[in-house]
């Protein structure tokens, strides 16, 4: 599995930022358009770290290959950087049918590879296209603490801001711009991006400011680094960064989601809509899309009398709406450092709530006219007494959305 990274110019990497000492160091970039994992590889190019492109091709081998190719070459301190030389490239078949699952176990070997050529080192892992890091990273941050040398550093997500509104609030799917992985993937920019977005320690937003650039400043965390464009010092932030999957899940998980905010000079908004009682089920389907709004997104939870142990996950991206189970309220990971009260929950609330945090382009009447849905969707008072009536055999009729009821 071992890649060369002995070419013309390389050198060991030195120690730097809270990592010393801490072994070899990985750090993950990811993006939905190719051309700026592009970028990324030539801004590397030089840096004191070994940079590997890693794709997906579902169409070759029995299960797909995994194709990994060196995309940069190393450089001495002090030092010119080499000139660019023909890539080392390894194709490996995929272990099983999930993308995912094989990205992670391919991404395991060649963190033990690095880890023993390189104790002190670090590599930069350019993801395939449109991965969606919430359902890798984590895992594979487990899993690597048993790797002996290695440590996950910073987990990166770039971003054009050119085309960041288009992407994020409008419908573009994966498999129009050829980057779905099959004919049954049926993902679209926007869902990707908002993961990409809020999981991230890393943001990266290449272009000029404006609309584009306000709307990814409402969607990172403020706890992540923000980086003008691949002419920041990318490495150094990635490696001043001990990756902390916990939290970072916290960050996007529909329980614990929080509102950021951000400059609204371009017609940017966020709205953080908050409750303590349910959902009316029949006013929900009947007002979902009022709830959606136009040229929004979304992400949080919301809970039925008829399912008051579920945490019920909603999320607009791209234009559609998704709706689904996310658990119990017990599972349900805390929003805020330990060091913070306990128990203490997105909006503001504690146990099962209604908690919906929206971002798009909007006047004052698109913002009210979502405001006025919520409200209208919330159970009232004098209808809980009715509540009964949706745990009896015909249930809550929601069961095309969730299941059956729990």
């Amino acid at each position: 599995m071992t890649l060369d990274s002995s070419r013309p110019g390389a050198c060991r990497p030195s120690s730097r930022g809270p990592h010393a000492g801490a072994g070899h160091r990985i750090a993950l970039i990811s993006a939905v358009d190719p051309a700026l994992l592009d970028l990324a590889a030539l801004s590397l190019h030089g840096e004191d770290a070994l940079v590997i492109a890693a794709t997906i091709h579902p169409d070759q081998g029995e299960n797909g290959v995994i194709r990994l190719s060196s995309a940069g070459s190393e450089a001495p301190d002090g030092e010119a950087a080499p000139a660019l030389a023909e890539p080392a490239v390894l194709d490996v078949d995929m272990p099983t049918s999930c993308p995912t699952c094989s990205l992670r176990e391919v991404l395991l070997a060649v963190a033990e590879d690095r880890a023993a050529d390189e104790p002190g080192g670090a590599t930069v892992i350019l993801l395939p296209p449109a991965i969606e890091i919430v359902h890798l990273v984590p895992r594979l941050a487990e899993e690597l603490k048993a790797v002996p040398g290695a440590a996950l550093a910073g987990v990166a997500h770039a971003v054009l801001t050119a085309t960041a509104v288009d992407e994020i609030l409008t419908h573009i799917l994966l498999a129009d711009l050829g980057l779905s992985w099959g004919e049954d993937d049926p993902r679209c920019t926007g869902e990707v991006h908002m993961l990409g977005l809020g999981y991230a320690d890393v943001i990266v937003a290449v272009g000029e400011e404006g609309a584009g650039a306000d709307l990814v400043e409402h969607l990172r965390a403020h706890d992540s680094l923000l980086l003008p464009g691949f002419d920041a010092p990318v490495l150094d932030a990635l490696m001043s960064v001990r990756h902390d999957a916990r939290a970072a899940v916290a960050r996007v998980h529909p329980a614990s989601t929080r509102a950021w905010g951000g400059p609204v000079e371009h017609g940017v908004r966020t709205l953080d809509l908050a409750s303590d009682r349910p959902f009316h089920p029949e006013r929900l389907r009947e007002l979902v899309a009022d709830l959606a709004g136009a040229g929004m997104c979304a992400r949080g939870c919301f809970w039925l009398p008829s399912r008051p142990g579920r945490v019920c996950a909603w999320e607009v991206a791209g234009g559609a709406v998704t709706v689904g189970d996310a658990g119990t309220w017990d599972e349900a990971p805390v929003p805020w450092g330990e060091d913070e009260a306990p128990g203490a929950v997105a909006g503001g609330l504690v146990g099962p709530r209604c908690h919906l945090v929206v971002t798009g382009i909007a006047d004052d009447a698109a913002c009210e006219r979502v405001r006025e849905a919520f409200s209208r969707i919330l159970l009232r008072p004098d209808e809980f007494v009715t509540a009964l009536a949706w745990s009896g055999p015909d249930g809550d009729a929601m069961d095309d959305w969730f299941g059956g009821a729990g």
